[in-house]
């Protein structure tokens, strides 16, 4: 799926090279004789040197005009189908498990249940189990070890949606188990199917840091220079048998933080529970930092062996003549955001209807005029210098002043 960021205006300005810093050129991968939609991918020189949210991007044809451009994110696309069936035979066994049997009443496409769980329940983490069958005389298991869990007592995380395969069973048995804390109160269900297309991500692997403060666990990443937009670490970790809030920040200079996310962790390793999640989603940063802090709590810090992250690749898209070259240019710092009018038309644009493009080398532009930087912004200490100039040369006024006045007064 593509997100749709931004378009340059319809109408092809002449361009001004000089406040550009750098450009590549772009290679179209394809012989066309048409106008066609072409997308090319960004990389992380264009992340470097671009501005963090690369508003600065301008795409220039050999006639030096802009050309209009969209910002796109290759995201995961999923196409939902929502179900409401209906809920029968519910009940508990007290210390063993809580239970209930959706009826779909037809033979339609489901992969999905979410559970309308008691608020009032807090810290809680359940396995559950999915069976399916046309007739409620046999059962067949479609999922074990999912889980559901709660931590909204200490941080805001809650998740309670098991996913199995593809079915077309009429009846999904939903079995809780409930041997190692309180029965969960199921309220309601609801059912949907889901079809899942994984988009573009690339994967980053930043040095990193693993510090304990307090009772927490700080793991800081640095990717080595800005623009990196990752969305998502996987903490490595060979602990077993914990749960943790993770808080994440991000920082451009290491100095100061701002709160990007939050997300939990799980591993359990025990004779009624098994399964794992060790990645954080967090709302995605293009800073040359990023901080991860594990909530421990009472317990044992977790043992980190590594981390991994990745973020979806973005891409500029546009329309381009046969026959024509273009030039991505990037990097300057007070470059505006764009107008836009043409979100139309590349949106009626399908994914295999796009032609790949690819960028080239990075050059320096040779017509890069830097910005005049104030003295007082380059050399901020003359201006105390001055002012401190000035107060002595005031001082020294008032003082001659004063001790005139007085002289005329001894003389009267």
């Amino acid at each position: 799926m593509f997100a749709f960021l931004g378009l340059v205006s319809v109408a092809s300005a002449d361009f001004s090279q000089k406040e550009w810093r750098a450009y590549k050129e772009v290679r179209l991968l394809s012989d066309v004789n048409a106008t066609t939609l072409f997308r090319v991918s960004l990389d992380a020189e264009v992340f470097a040197t671009s501005t963090a949210d690369l508003r600065d991007l301008r795409v220039v044809g050999v006639d030096n005009k802009e050309v209009p451009y969209l910002l796109i994110t290759n995201r995961d696309d999923i196409q939902s189908s929502l179900l409401a069936p209906k809920i029968l035979n519910k009940g508990n066994v007290a210390g063993e498990s809580t239970s209930f049997v959706l009826d779909f009443g037809d033979s339609v496409l489901h992969n999905q249940v979410t559970l309308d769980v008691d608020a009032e329940l807090k810290n809680y983490r359940k396995k559950v189990q999915i069976y399916g069958s046309v007739d409620m005389g046999k059962w067949q298991l479609l999922a074990d070890n999912q889980i559901i869990y709660d931590y909204s007592k200490d941080y805001p995380v809650r998740n309670t949606t098991v996913s199995y395969p593809e079915s077309t069973y009429r009846y999904v048995l939903v079995k809780i188990i409930d041997t190692e804390s309180a029965l969960v109160k199921v309220l309601g269900a609801s059912a949907r199917r889901d079809v899942y297309t994984s988009g573009s991500r690339l994967s980053y692997t930043p040095t990193f840091e693993v510090t304990k403060v307090g009772k927490n666990t700080e793991i800081v990443a640095d990717f080595g220079q800005q623009g990196i937009l990752a969305d998502r670490a996987l903490i490595m970790t060979d602990s077993t048998n914990f749960e943790r809030p993770v808080n994440v920040y991000s920082s451009g200079d290491k100095k100061t933080w701002n709160y990007v996310g939050g997300d939990g962790i799980y591993r359990y390793k025990t004779r009624e529970l098994s399964g794992d999640k060790t990645s954080v989603a967090y709302g995605g940063s293009g800073a040359r930092y990023v901080k991860l802090v594990i909530l421990n709590q009472d317990n044992q810090p977790l043992h980190v062996t590594g981390i991994l992250f990745s973020g979806y690749t973005r891409a500029v898209a546009f329309l381009g003549e046969p026959q024509s070259s273009y030039r991505l240019f990037y990097g300057n710092e007070k470059a505006g955001y764009s107008s836009y009018d043409l979100a139309q038309i590349y949106r009626n644009f399908k994914a295999d209807e796009f032609v790949s493009g690819a960028l080239g080398v990075e050059h320096l532009n040779s017509e890069y005029v830097p910005p005049v930087i104030p003295l007082s912004e380059r050399e901020p200490w003359i201006l105390g210098v001055m002012l401190g100039i000035v107060a002595v040369l005031l001082g020294l006024v008032i003082f001659r002043v004063v001790k005139k006045t007085a002289s005329a007064v001894e003389t009267q």
